[in-house]
């Protein structure tokens, strides 16, 4: 059975996050960054090819992979048994009528915001990534947890960040496409 391992978090709001209250979290802990070559070496060991060619298809399937997002496509890496992960373009904005009314002068007086007035200056893109359900739930039967204690990463925040999410150990629903 593999080991995860995971710490525990204590999140106290500051003045300005009303409505939060003092809690503690689980947060996922990994040991290290497993990069193409690693990979490819791995799968060399189990007799496909050699890890330089590996390599390169890994490398050159990201790159297809960023160029078919980038043409607004959903990309799945499927592992011949169902799909491991999806990944897709994401897109957050959104206007309101608070808005509209603090900016008055821009929307010519209004007072009731419009599709129009989201123009795509106002949007925010990123990647998104779904693991697929089989995959997810197969992993959350087959790990055994092990707490340890929290260090802070060189790329986390100074400041925690508040909890997302109840106690409920996360997202045991499927998303579109069968992934969650």
């Amino acid at each position: 059975m593999a080991k995860v391992k995971y710490a525990i978090r204590e999140f106290t709001p500051n003045q300005n996050q009303t409505g939060m209250s003092h809690s503690f979290y689980a947060q996922a802990v990994q040991d290290n960054t497993i990069t193409n070559a690693e990979i490819a070496k791995k799968v060399e060991n189990r007799g496909i090819s050699r890890a330089s060619e590996i390599k390169m298809i890994l490398e050159e399937a990201s790159k297809v992979i960023l160029e078919e997002v980038m043409e607004n496509n959903r990309v799945q890496l499927d592992t011949g048994e169902g799909v491991l992960v999806s990944i897709y373009a994401k897109v957050q904005g959104s206007i309101s009528d608070a808005d509209v009314a603090a900016n008055a002068a821009k929307y010519n007086g209004a007072s009731v915001a419009t599709e129009e007035m989201l123009t795509p200056d106002m949007l925010t893109w990123s990647l998104g990534a779904q693991v697929g359900t089989k995959y997810s739930k197969q992993f959350a039967l087959q790990k055994q947890a092990e707490k340890v204690a929290y260090r802070p990463t060189d790329e986390e925040e100074a400041e925690p960040t508040a909890p997302t999410g109840g106690n409920n150990g996360g997202n045991n629903g499927g998303g579109e496409d069968g992934m969650s």
